[in-house]
This record gives structure tokens, sequence and C-alpha cells, in this order.
């Protein structure tokens, strides 16, 4: 999975991105004027335009990865889904796509926080909307079962083999996943800062090309890892659902297991300020989350 690192939008010109032709002239085909870039990662362009007067999103795959034309044709089907079976959170809808453009409706408000991790706390009220917004998805029973992103077991193993588990944490967390069976819950898989979206009326999530079934907790869990360090608000947050929903075996699965995916992901990084900032921070949340898991079975 990519860092998310989105920029601030700016006007769009033709010398700042290879694909921008290919994106305006999939655009035109779609009836779609483009206005400027939102977003431009080594996986897609994503701009904001106007379609019959409307403000749209377009977001353009320009990774020939396999992983990721699957996670887009995966996100379309999400869109198709929720056209039938709404997922009772604000979410665009799909308008028009070929194989490599998508063009969406574009919700409104501002993104929580435009890195990946937040730098901040963040006020009471909106803690409890973002909480709301994640556990509403859990309430989410398409008629159509979601797949399953994440193969447990094998995530298990993998962080074993990066030294990131040591050889109790593993046969915990084997025991753990076998106990709590086939029960998975809806998830968005991604709610990172720059997916939600904040309004006066609410919260909207955006790109939902990992969502899925995951064991229960999977969202407050990414939330707790990207917010732990600067969001104490948010993170007492996540600890009160957590309790109320009695799903503290599952969330702690995830965390431990998300907070060893986070790591790798800065290890994978380049170097920098950032990175070196913030990996010690990781391994002080590592080093909790083993507690946590430990607590559980001692």
């Amino acid at each position: 999975m990519d860092d998310r690192a989105m920029s601030s939008p700016r006007p769009l010109k033709r010398d700042q991105h290879p694909s921008w032709g290919d994106l305006v002239s999939r655009a035109e085909r779609a009836s779609v004027k483009v206005s400027e870039i939102v977003h431009d990662t080594d996986k897609a362009l994503v701009a904001i335009g106007t379609r019959c007067g409307h403000r749209v999103v377009v977001k353009l795959l320009t990774s020939r990865d396999p992983y990721w034309i699957s996670r887009r044709d995966h996100e379309l089907d999400m869109y198709s889904r929720f056209e039938v079976d709404p997922p009772g959170v604000d979410v665009p809808r799909l308008l028009w796509a070929d194989q490599q453009l998508t063009v969406l409706t574009a919700l409104p408000g501002q993104r929580l926080y435009h890195e990946r991790h937040l730098t901040h706390d963040i006020p009471p009220a909106q803690a409890e909307l973002v909480a709301d917004t994640v556990q509403q998805v859990t309430r989410w029973a398409p008629r159509h079962p979601l797949p399953e992103p994440v193969d447990y077991h094998q995530r298990i193993d993998d962080e074993h083999a990066a030294q990131l588990l040591d050889d109790r944490d593993q046969a915990t967390l084997h025991t753990l996943v076998d106990r709590a069976g086939p029960a998975r819950t809806s998830q968005h898989g991604d709610p990172l800062p720059a997916n939600l979206l904040i309004h006066d009326r609410g919260c909207g999530l955006i790109d939902w090309e990992h969502a899925g079934a995951y064991l229960p907790g999977y969202d407050l869990a990414l939330l707790r890892v990207i917010a732990t360090v600067a969001s104490p608000t948010l993170t007492r947050v996540i600890a009160r659902r957590v309790a109320a929903a009695d799903i503290t075996v599952p969330h702690t699965v995830n965390y431990l297991l998300l907070v060893c995916r986070e790591i790798r992901i800065h290890l994978s990084l380049p170097p920098g300020a950032v990175i070196a900032a913030r990996l010690p921070l990781l391994r002080t949340l590592h080093v909790q989350a083993h507690r946590e898991l430990h607590a559980l079975t001692s």
C-alpha cells in the first residue's frame, strides 16, 4: 500500500505530469472539463473538473501494476454495490469509467488532514464524528458478501518473517484468529485522514479500493495507528468504542498487524526528516501493541 501523501490542489499545467494529456483526452470523452490536480502519486492522477455543470472528481490510473489494476476494479465494484445497497455514509457516485479513468461525484467537505498521520489533536466532536462514520460502515450488510482482503494467517507469518513478530507473537495471533472463526465485518479498509471528508452535515468516505470484510475493529485500529501519537482525543474515543462494542481481541490483532505494516511501509520509503522522526514513534506503538496482545493471554 502506498503512503498516500497528498498535495494541496494546484492549477493544472501541461508539463506537471506525463499522463496529463491522457487524463484530459479521456476526460473529454466523458464530457468532463478538468480544472485542477488534487492528488498525484506513483499510481494515480486525481483532478477536479465539471461535467454537465456539476463538480466531479476524475481519477486516472497510471500504474500498470496488476495489484493496483485489481484494486481499481474492486473500487468500481464497490460503487456498483452502493447503488443497490447504500452503505449508510456519504460516498461518491460512479458517473463514468473506462479502462483507466473513473469519474465520480465530488463530495462536500475538507480532508481531515492532508498527510497519512495526524500531526495534531482534533476536537472531541470531530473525533466522535470520525468514529461514528467508520462504525456505520461496520453496520453495512450488503446482500452479496464482501471479499476478504486480508489473509490473517498469511499476514501473521509475513510479519514474523520480517522479524516484526517473535515466535510467541506468531503463535498467539494464530490462536486468536482461529478463535475468531469466520466472523468478519464490513470495513472501509483505508480510513486515512485524506479519505475522510468533514463537512457541516457529517463525514464522507472516499477511496474504497481496500474495502471488504475484516476482523471487527479493523478501521478503528487503523485510525488508532495514525492518530495515537498526535491525537489523544481520537485515541480515547476509539478506546471507548472498542470497549462498548466488545471487540478488544480482534481490534488488538488488527492493531498489532497494522503497526507492523506501518513500520514496513516507512522502512521502504526514501529516507527523510519525516520518516526519521516517525519511525521511533512507530517502534513505541509496536512495543505497546505487543503488551496489549500479551495482556489478552496472561
